[in-house]
C-alpha cells in the first residue's frame, strides 16, 4: 500500500440549534381524551400515526386510532408515575432528552433543507445512467477479503502498512501493533459504494489492497473475483432518480450549513485526549483519515 487517497464524507449535521422566542402556535386540537387533568387532543394523536399507513374512513381506520390513542393513555399515566419518582430530574433522563429533541431538530433541519430541492426528473436520472455504467450497465458485484481493524491513536503509524502486499502480511503488522483486528469474506456493489472509492478499485492492478474508512475504524480489502449483475429497466431508473436526489440534497445542505458548521467546528473546544487528529501538513505522507490505497 503506497500512496492513501482521501475518500468523500457525508457533511454532518452537528451542531446546536438557537430556540427562537414568540408564542407556540402549535394549535391545541379536539381534546380526545383527558388522563389526570393532562389533555391529549388530535394533533398529538396525527402525529402519534404519522407515517402510518392508514386507510382512508371508516372502522378499520377508528380501530387503529383507538388503538393509538390507548397507547398514548398508557404512556401518559406512566409517564406521570416516573415523574412522581422524580426520574425526570436524573442525569440520565436530562441526557437523553437533550439528546432525542436535538436529534428530532436535526432531522427536521435535513427534512426542511431537503422539501426546498426540486424533484429528479427522469431527464436527469437518465443522464445519471449515460454517465455511471459501472453502476448499470457494466455493474458488478466485488467478492472481498477484508481486515477490519481500529486505527492506531497515531495515525502517523500506518506508514508501517505502505509497503504491504498480502492482508497476511497486514495481519501481521497489526498484531505486532496491539491492534485489534477481524479477518472476514465480505462483498460491495457499485450502487451502493462511494464513486470516489470505485475509481480507485477499477484503476488498481488485480489483487491489489486498499484501505476503507467504515465507521470508524478501517478495513483492509482485496478483490477475490467479480459477478456480473447488469441494472436496467425500471429498477435503474429509481436507483438513480435516488442518487441525483440524494445529491441535490448534499449539495443543497453544504451550501446551506457549510460555513456555518465549518466556523463552529474552528470554535469548538475539546479537552485534552478528546480532540480529533489534525490534517497533515501540506506535503506531509501520513494521512489524516485513510481511504482507498494502493498496494
Amino acid at each position: 500500500m503506497r500512496s492513501f487517497a482521501r475518500s468523500a464524507t457525508t457533511l454532518a449535521l452537528a451542531f446546536a440549534l438557537a430556540a427562537c422566542g414568540g408564542k407556540d402556535t402549535l394549535e391545541k386540537g379536539q381534546v380526545l381524551a383527558t388522563v389526570g387533568g393532562t389533555d391529549i387532543t388530535s394533533n398529538e394523536l396525527n402525529a402519534e400515526l404519522l407515517g402510518a399507513n392508514l386507510p382512508g374512513a371508516g372502522e378499520e381506520r377508528k380501530a387503529i386510532e383507538r388503538q393509538a390513542l390507548e397507547g398514548l393513555v398508557n404512556r401518559t399515566i406512566l409517564a406521570d408515575i416516573a415523574r412522581e419518582r422524580a426520574i425526570d430530574k436524573s442525569p440520565i433522563y436530562i441526557s437523553q432528552q437533550r439528546r432525542a429533541a436535538e436529534n428530532l431538530l436535526v432531522q427536521l433541519l435535513q427534512r426542511d433543507i431537503a422539501s426546498k430541492v426540486s424533484a429528479t426528473t427522469s431527464l436527469e436520472a437518465q443522464t445519471f445512467i449515460d454517465s455511471n455504467p459501472q453502476m448499470f450497465s457494466d455493474r458488478k458485484i466485488y467478492a472481498l477479503d477484508q481486515i477490519q481493524f481500529q486505527p492506531p491513536k497515531d495515525l502517523s503509524q500506518l506508514k508501517a502498512y505502505e509497503p504491504l502486499k498480502t492482508l497476511e502480511e497486514v495481519a501481521t503488522q497489526l498484531t505486532r501493533d496491539g491492534l485489534q483486528f477481524r479477518r472476514a469474506p465480505g462483498s460491495l456493489d457499485p450502487v451502493t459504494t462511494n464513486p470516489d472509492i470505485m475509481k480507485v478499485i477499477n484503476s488498481a492492478p488485480q489483487g491489489e489492497i486498499f484501505v476503507i474508512p467504515a465507521n470508524g475504524l478501517f478495513v483492509a480489502t482485496r478483490v477475490v473475483g467479480t459477478k456480473p449483475e447488469p441494472l436496467t429497466g425500471e429498477k435503474a431508473i429509481q436507483v438513480a432518480m435516488n442518487a441525483v436526489q440524494q445529491k441535490k440534497i448534499a449539495d443543497a445542505t453544504e451550501k446551506t450549513l457549510g460555513d456555518r458548521l465549518k466556523k463552529a467546528r474552528e470554535t469548538t473546544k475539546y479537552q485534552a485526549g478528546y480532540a480529533p487528529p489534525k490534517p497533515p501538513p501540506a506535503g506531509s505522507a501520513t494521512p489524516a483519515q485513510p481511504a482507498p490505497t494502493k498496494g
